[in-house]
């Protein structure tokens, strides 16, 4: 018999199981049975709900749902066309950039954390093994598009004023 290796529970996936067991004891089963008969759709709403963060861990979910990992990985690539990583790295890199494009004076310390890594630099690597630039270049080049698509629209909207 071997004996399985148990880590404690990341804050995030405490909140992912508390929240699937309160669903369970939910009065209004017709809400919350859409959701538990759907492992796939499940851990695809946990994904987006906490933005692909990177101390989510499906396996800890999969078990609360009950249902084999294998299976449910199975069970996303058939529904959404992509692996449980692939859609969590997606889901995270949209809310990086989005933060970086919205709130370009926010410090990459900050959105780091949001998304869960400890060290700055691992999600610098991250960040740039995906988008093949630093947070603070891609930053600087979406402020720098943006202010670009702006001044074109003033522009062509005095001349259409005219």
């Amino acid at each position: 018999m071997t004996k399985r290796l148990t880590r404690e529970l990341t804050p995030i996936e405490q909140q992912v199981i508390a929240e699937i067991r309160a669903m369970r004891a939910s009065q209004d089963k017709h809400l919350s049975s859409g959701l538990l008969d759907d492992p796939p759709r499940m851990v695809h709403h946990f994904i987006q709900t906490f933005h692909g963060h990177v101390q989510l861990h499906v396996r800890p979910i999969a078990r609360e749902l009950c249902i084999e990992m294998r299976t449910l990985h199975r069970n996303f690539v058939a529904r959404y066309g992509k692996t449980l990583l692939q859609y969590q790295v997606e889901v995270r890199l949209g809310f990086c950039r989005w933060l970086l494009s919205v709130f370009p004076q926010a410090k990459i310390s900050v959105i780091a954390t949001m998304l869960g890594y400890r060290q700055v630099r691992d999600f610098n690597r991250f960040f740039q093994d995906h988008m093949h630039q630093t947070p603070t270049e891609w930053s600087r080049k979406e402020r720098d598009r943006i202010e670009r698509k702006v001044s074109h629209m003033s522009r062509n909207r005095n001349s259409s004023d005219s």
